[in-house]
């Protein structure tokens, strides 16, 4: 912007310098107010450019209003330093039209080319003139000629553009205007009537070169031109045809209504032509998008609104193959004309490179394939966005945006088009999106209101069928530890129960079970905790809910809490598994004092809350309560829990008129697992487990009757079938304290050390099958450390 500011000044100088001069010589033929007014006007028209879009054409219009104004400050006089000021001035205006009329993607060498041909001819004719091998007037000829070419060039640009009626009258206008400026100069125009003339020519061409270059005067093509088309009409006409004579009032009258009905003629094909004339380059395209943009006014669906653009947009292509098309996004429709005029709707995303392209840019820029194609090289992204254009026939992509938001997108398929949009038509295409945008957010947004209903509604039919579906598989899954509770369950040990203590137990379990607290199960390693547990659950108000069997020291510390409450992962802890049902906790005092003070909590919430119920807990330890509270081993207030709700399971030693019953049951069941025939036992060694004091209580019953089933040879069980009862030299490690695992383990172990690691002899004291020997190993991990304990002997 600094050629437009500094002429700004320059500009009205230099006028000024020029009218002291032409005042001085007193040789004008003109009137001199008209021509200082009019000059100096031209000289303050870079002020109009101030505030346009920086570039080179506004540069070269400030310029070119420069030239005009000293051209006509120094027209018509007999001075000659004004006269080659003129001529000189008028030359570089001329030469200003023609570098603005050439296409902007015109090559360097013929834009140069073109100018330097024109001042050559020009100033060639002005030196022959003035050596006398012209006529005098030839300069002018050749200025008037460089205008005849200026109309010639505009009526190609726009013809190329596929504009041929608005091409063919801007070359008939341009060139008018160029025979106007002849008659000035060399015709018979002469004095005021010259002067007269070549102002208006200069105004005209200047005012059409602003409302092309400048956008924000385009009103000039449709008052300002035709006005001053239309008062130089009346005028030439007045001039013509008035008479020298006095007139009568009557013949004022006539005349005066002549006038007016000429100057409203002209005014009206002035308007008419100028809204097509050279400097407006809109044409076909911009009339469509303007009749497009009166016709939204109004429209409320989108079967309107597609219509009102469309519909203008389709019968003012030159090219009919194919049509606009327009794209909204939420939700997503692709809507184009049918034959027949009416709109087609299909539920279609838009092309994801014109979505790209739209949002990683200014939202509201116009995309121009002719301009983008020069950017390709420069801009590689781009070249997929230029090759779907060019393919899908696209010569411009509107975005129709409202409030900063992309409502949708308009493909405009402008075929043959080999100049880019001009500043008429993105400025027109720049409020179609912006009145297009808002529209479409209007209309759209019922639709998005019920497309989003439907999306909600889907979701929550998806939920509640995922809702059924998983409380499907938690009733399966209850229903699975259900079976595998009672499964665990079904062991007669319990009722056997000759012995009076056993019997109280059985009475204290039937009491316990209507109740809803907590149980604490004291008994001894080995005791049959799982069957009491399960008589209980089962004579209570829980009996068709889950029953989970949770073992506290059969896990990591670190892995408790994440089994017993469940995980971040998904993972269902055994508390909720067993909600409304009956949870036992095997070996309690085994749990963290975290896990402790969490389960008490629990407790305490769930009891308190109107939710689904907690499961009933059903603890076992093997010291009393009074001990673990004593010893500290439990935390949290869980001890609070089991107050009043203790039962005491006796050890074998304690009812040994049980043995008897649960040795046949340990054989029956060991001999279903051996799968061998039922045998019995012969009474020595009935006797010797009666007389046993079993410190691994039905444990090690059970244990013991399957060594002795496995060893038999016979139909029944001889005293010699049972292993060792009592082995010299037991210490409390090697004692039967623990679970029937751990119990087996030591004593696989025990039988490895005593065969010096030989598998076959450690089976044959065991009375086992190699077989089965070594299928014990492998479940206990075994196998590979008699391996090793060998291996040690045999370096050693």
């Amino acid at each position: 912007m600094r050629i437009p500011r500094l002429l700004t000044i320059l500009g009205p100088a230099a006028v000024l310098y020029i009218l002291a001069a032409r005042a001085s010589s007193d040789t004008a033929s003109s009137p001199e107010w008209l021509v200082a007014g009019l000059s100096l006007a031209l000289a303050l028209t870079p002020i109009a450019v101030l505030r346009a879009r920086s570039g080179r054409r506004i540069s070269v219009l400030a310029s070119m209003g420069v030239s005009l104004a000293i051209a006509l400050a120094s027209a018509h006089t007999a001075s000659p330093l004004l006269r080659g000021t003129h001529d000189v001035a008028w030359l570089f205006a001329v030469l200003l039209m023609m570098d603005l009329a050439l296409p902007r993607q015109s090559s360097p060498l013929l834009r140069y080319g073109a100018l330097a041909g024109l001042a050559f001819c020009s100033i060639t004719a002005a030196a022959f003139a003035h050596s006398g091998l012209l006529p005098a007037h030839a300069f002018a000829l050749a200025v008037v000629a460089g205008l005849f070419a200026i109309g010639a060039l505009h009526q190609v640009v726009l013809v190329g553009r596929g504009h041929a009626v608005e091409g063919a009258l801007s070359g008939v206008a341009i060139v008018s205007l160029g025979v106007g400026l002849a008659y000035a100069w060399i015709g018979s125009l002469s004095g005021a009537l010259a002067t007269t003339v070549e102002l208006a020519v200069a105004w005209l061409l200047w005012l059409g070169h602003l409302a092309w270059v400048d956008p924000r005067w385009r009103s000039l093509r449709r008052v300002g031109v035709p006005a001053v088309v239309a008062s130089a009409s009346s005028f030439l006409a007045a001039y013509a045809f008035a008479p020298s004579a006095p007139l009568a009032r009557w013949e004022l009258g006539i005349g005066a209504l002549a006038s007016g009905v000429i100057w409203w003629l002209s005014f009206s094909l002035a308007r008419r032509f100028s809204e097509r004339s050279v400097w407006t380059t809109s044409g076909r395209l911009a009339d469509a998008v303007a009749a497009a943009r009166r016709n939204l006014v109004g429209s409320t669906t989108v079967e309107a609104i597609a219509t009102s653009v469309l519909e203008p947009l389709q019968t003012g292509r030159a090219d009919q193959t194919a049509g606009p098309e327009l794209y909204a996004f939420e939700p997503p429709l692709r809507i184009r004309l049918e034959p027949g005029g009416r709109a087609a709707f299909r539920s279609a995303e838009a092309p994801p490179v014109i979505t790209a392209a739209c949002f990683e840019g200014d939202v509201q820029s116009v995309l121009d394939l002719v301009t983008l194609l020069p950017r390709v090289v420069r801009e590689p992204p781009l070249r997929e966005l230029v090759d779907f254009m060019q393919s899908r026939s696209i010569g411009a992509v509107l975005p129709c945006v409202h409030l900063d938001h992309l409502e949708g997108v308009l493909l405009l398929p402008l075929a043959q088009r080999s100049e880019p949009l001009s500043r008429t038509e993105l400025d027109e295409l720049g409020r179609l999106g912006a009145a297009l945008g808002g529209a479409l957010a209007s209309a759209l947004a019922q639709r998005r209101a019920e497309s989003h209903i439907h999306r909600l509604d889907e979701l929550r039919r998806r939920a509640e069928e995922r809702i059924t579906s998983l409380e499907g598989e938690i009733d399966q899954l209850r229903g699975q530890c259900d079976v595998l509770g009672r499964g665990l369950a079904e062991d007669q040990t319990l009722h056997v129960a000759y012995s009076p203590s056993m019997r109280r137990v059985q009475t204290r379990a039937i009491e316990l079970a209507p109740t809803e607290d907590p149980i604490l199960l004291i008994a001894a390693a080995g005791s049959p905790v799982l069957p009491v547990s399960r008589f209980i659950h089962d004579r209570g108000p829980r009996w068709e809910s889950p029953f989970v069997v949770a073992d506290c020291s059969a896990s990591a510390p670190d892995d408790v809490m994440s089994l017993l409450f469940g995980s971040e992962q998904g993972r269902i802890g055994w508390f909720h598994s067993a909600t409304g049902g009956t949870l036992l906790l095997r070996d309690l005092p085994a749990l963290p004092s975290e896990a402790q003070s969490r389960l008490a909590a629990a407790l305490e919430e769930h009891s308190n809350d109107t939710g689904p119920s907690p499961p009933r807990l059903i603890a076992t330890s093997r010291r009393a309560l009074d001990q673990l509270r004593s010893e500290g081993a439990l935390f949290g207030g869980l001890d609070a829990c089991f107050l009043g709700a203790e039962l005491r399971i006796p050890s074998l030693r304690e009812r040994r008129e049980d043995v008897p019953s649960l040795a046949l049951l340990a054989i029956d069941r060991a001999c279903r697992v051996l799968g061998r025939d039922p045998i019995g036992i012969e009474q020595p060694a009935m006797r010797a487990l009666v007389d046993h004091d079993w410190p691994g209580d039905v444990a090690e019953l059970e244990l013991v009757i399957e060594l002795a089933v496995a060893k038999a040879r016979g139909k029944t069980i001889a005293l010699a079938d049972l292993p060792p009862l009592a082995w010299p030299g037991t210490d409390e490690h090697d004692s039967l304290e623990g679970t029937y695992i751990e119990v087996e383990r030591r004593l696989l172990e025990r039988a490895l050390r005593r065969s010096g690691g030989n598998k076959s002899q450690a089976a044959r004291r065991l009375g086992l099958k190699r077989t089965t020997f070594l299928d014990k190993l492998r479940r206990y991990g075994l196998a590979e450390r008699a391996s090793e304990d060998v291996s040690d002997r045999a370096v050693g």
